[in-house]
């Protein structure tokens, strides 16, 4: 996830956005006579209207989280055929010439299921190449034309497989971006609609006053996020985070630092401003990942939570 996404300017959830948009197109459908004086019309509220029913439809960020687990399953798959076909081409440059031959090391393939998914693809090219130096040695063994082709092809098709997965982690920043876009776009209006109508009942009708009112309850106050966890299992694309619900928050911030292994926590960044679950988040390869989270609401900023880690290696 990108570490530098578009701010909410609304502290409500993107469902609640969209209720109060349509709520309030009614209302001023209603007080239209009295609001035309500020040059609200009939078609602005139209437009509010259509902009607040496409914001409506907008995939939500878990279709794009099942994208990125969808892409990372194909991946995954891809990835064990690859091995096993590695692990076919040692095996016949062992029966050939015997086990830890010159030959079976330089296909470069031990310790393989450490490999990260990059380094894995390197080596599958540097086995085919070499296993088409031995053809002619291995045809007695078994070893075809077709069989390198259908090597050569599983290696393309698990490069587009890892591509797919970046492709879907990508996408689902930009509709994050996209989606936030339009809920602050859809925000700008009601906030300026509900200030006009605020002021033109503030005197005259006390009723009709309230229903301009974007935050008419808020919390006494925000309690600290409690059991903050991280956790990261190879070869995930996100860290999921997980923690006690506060009563009141409508959305939660996420700050990250990323130090060297086995080191304390250093200077926090800003990351992601989540409204609803689930909680997953980028990471730094090869760092020991901090996370921390507080609780905000319309009015209000929580305490951080106590600070949660994980490593990720690749």
């Amino acid at each position: 996830m990108a570490t530098n996404l578009l701010m909410r300017n609304y502290r409500m959830t993107d469902a609640e956005l969209c209720m109060f948009t349509s709520n309030l197109c009614l209302t001023m459908t209603r007080d239209l006579t009295d609001l035309a004086a500020f040059g609200i019309t009939a078609p602005k509220i139209v437009a509010l209207k259509a902009l607040g029913d496409a914001f409506e439809v907008l995939p939500t960020d878990d279709v794009y989280l099942a994208y990125i687990t969808g892409a990372t399953e194909t991946k995954n798959a891809k990835k064990e055929l690859v091995k096993e076909s590695i692990r076919n081409m040692v095996l016949r440059c062992t029966i050939k010439w015997g086990a830890n031959s010159w030959q079976e090391k330089t296909l470069g393939a031990t310790g393989m299921n450490n490999f990260s998914d990059d380094a894995l693809l390197v080596a599958a090219r540097r086995v085919h190449t070499q296993m088409m130096t031995f053809q002619t040695d291995l045809s007695a063994d078994g070893l075809t034309t077709g069989m390198l082709d259908d090597f050569e092809d599983l290696n393309e098709e698990f490069e587009a497989a890892m591509n797919a997965q970046v492709t879907a982690v990508n996408t689902r920043d930009q509709k994050t971006v996209e989606r936030i876009g339009a809920g602050n776009e859809i925000y700008s209006f009601v906030s300026t609609y509900c200030e006009i109508g605020k002021r033109v009942f503030a005197t005259s009708d006390p009723a009709k006053y309230n229903d301009y009112l974007i935050y008419d309850s808020v919390s006494a106050g925000l309690g600290k996020p409690q059991n903050l966890t991280a956790n990261w299992v190879a070869p995930d694309p996100m860290v999921h985070l997980n923690w006690d619900a506060v009563v009141g928050a409508t959305s939660y911030e996420v700050y990250h630092c990323a130090v060297d292994f086995g080191l304390p926590s250093g200077t926090y960044a800003f990351l992601f401003e989540f409204v609803g679950e689930p909680y997953d988040i980028s990471f730094t390869a090869n760092k020991r990942n901090y996370y921390k989270v507080r609780a905000k609401n319309a009015t209000l900023t929580g305490d951080f939570s106590d600070e949660a880690w994980t490593e990720v290696v690749i």
